[in-house]
């Protein structure tokens, strides 16, 4: 590891009037087995640095993989001369470390951390055995149990020492089952805080009712339905409407949701929250600026409050940051983190009751390219179950749904208690929209 003392001393005597060294490390164990066998086992560690500093008052950066003592001649001179090159940047950038009270997180669990990689093996081929013998029709599991951990070193020379970590295991799972007419796929997964915890069964269960479930499955006619979105698609859709609230999307005329602040824009019961301290995998104390993060009503009972900000678009608004910079690239951005949906009251029973008849959308296809993250616009493939009398019924495919962001979370009409934290970093429950347009086999 680098020593940080001896990397500022160098920086000072080269003349680098503001200094920042942000320092990562990380390493990640993964398992994975295909059927009963194992066939990966995999451990990486990495890491790495970047330096922001201020030469002939334009900004430098140099960024690299190794983080060690060897490196600090050579980065201090790519850095002096990339600043031949950037742009001037206000010092009060490199933030005063005491002038900021920072609060704690929860997200790196020692007993995780304890846990022997032949457990971890175990697992994986625990869920290929009991997923196969679950159901005669699972002929093929695989597995992938990944435990990973992170740590962030945000230092300047204004007395910023700050440092965060967590620590995680993703439970994931694919599945491809066959009744001899017809051949299904599915998957599953879970966050993973407390290993001694985890119901294998009932992730087994999930896994192969989801993958069998689907078998028999068929269109339905084109129109207008209710539509509940399960929390996966709820994310996948809260993707475009997340980068909406960034202040620097905002100045370019690209946000989403430019003149909607403070206006009633959204379902009364639609409320947005971004909640980085807590104790969620991706939860900070603080942002990649070393500004503290803090839990915030984005979206309140349908009304957006307001933009989010890094130091640099927070000075030109005449705002102060919200601890919203994200490094993206080798620019620091605006962005949301740690999105959660409020949860409503209803069960996911009641609230396909509330529907009575409609669609149950389980899966969304084609999101990278379907949603367009400045319009709002959608149209995706989708699959998933016919809602009747309240009741699930026959499963659905081959259809595609098409809407807005905007009209459809503002058309929302009940929201259950089903929250799932997300493979897209973001908790969700499920929701039910009023109308939503369906393409099937008939026009």
């Amino acid at each position: 590891m680098i020593d940080v003392k001896k990397l500022f001393a160098a920086a000072k005597a080269e003349g680098v009037a503001q200094f920042e060294a942000r320092i990562t490390s990380g390493s990640k164990l993964s398992v994975t087995t295909f059927n009963d066998e194992q066939e990966n086992f995999t451990v990486a560690d990495d890491g790495g640095i970047k330096i922001r500093g201020l030469a002939d008052g334009k900004c430098g950066v140099f960024t690299s993989d190794r983080v060690d003592d060897e490196i600090i001649p050579e980065a201090l001179a790519a850095l002096k001369e990339s600043a031949k090159y950037g742009n001037p940047l206000d010092p009060d950038f490199f933030i005063d470390g005491s002038a900021y009270k920072y609060e704690k997180v929860n997200n790196y669990h020692p007993e995780l951390a304890a846990v022997p990689a032949e457990r971890y093996i175990a697992l994986a081929k625990e869920i290929t055995e009991k997923a196969r013998k679950k159901d005669k029709r699972m002929e093929l599991v695989i597995a992938q149990v990944e435990y990973e951990y992170g740590a962030v070193v945000h230092v300047n020379n204004n007395g910023l020492n700050v440092k965060r970590e967590m620590n995680m295991l993703t439970v994931f799972a694919q599945s491809k089952a066959s009744d001899g007419a017809e051949v299904q796929s599915g998957m599953w997964y879970e966050f993973v805080s407390d290993l001694d915890a985890f119901d294998v069964d009932k992730f087994v269960s999930a896994l192969v009712e989801y993958t069998v479930g689907q078998f028999g499955g068929s269109s339905v006619d084109s129109g207008k339905y209710k539509v509940v979105y399960s929390p996966d698609c709820v994310a996948a859709l809260m993707t475009a409407l997340g980068d909406g609230f960034s202040a620097f999307t905002a100045e370019q005329h690209m946000s989403l949701l430019e003149g909607k602040m403070g206006e009633r824009v959204f379902s009364p019961l639609f409320t947005v929250e971004q909640k980085p301290i807590g104790d969620g995998p991706l939860c900070a104390p603080f942002d990649d600026e070393g500004v503290p993060c803090k839990n915030s009503v984005l979206i309140d009972k349908g009304v957006p409050t307001g933009y989010v900000y890094d130091l640099d678009t927070a000075k030109r608004a005449g705002v102060k940051s919200t601890g919203n910079g994200r490094l993206q690239g080798a620019n620091v951005r605006p962005a949301v983190s740690c999105l959660t949906v409020k949860a409503g009251e209803l069960s996911q029973a009641e609230l396909f009751e509330k529907v009575g008849d409609g669609i149950y959308v389980t899966d969304l296809g084609g999101v990278g390219t379907g949603l367009n993250e400045r319009s709002g616009d959608y149209s995706l493939q989708a699959a998933g179950y016919v809602i009747e009398n309240g009741k699930l019924a026959k499963p659905v495919s081959l259809i595609t749904v098409a809407g807005n962001i905007i009209t459809d979370f503002a058309d929302i009409i009940a929201v259950g208690n089903d929250s799932k934290f997300t493979y897209y970093g973001t908790t969700t429950p499920s929701v039910a929209i009023g109308s939503l347009s369906v393409s099937g086999v008939k026009q």
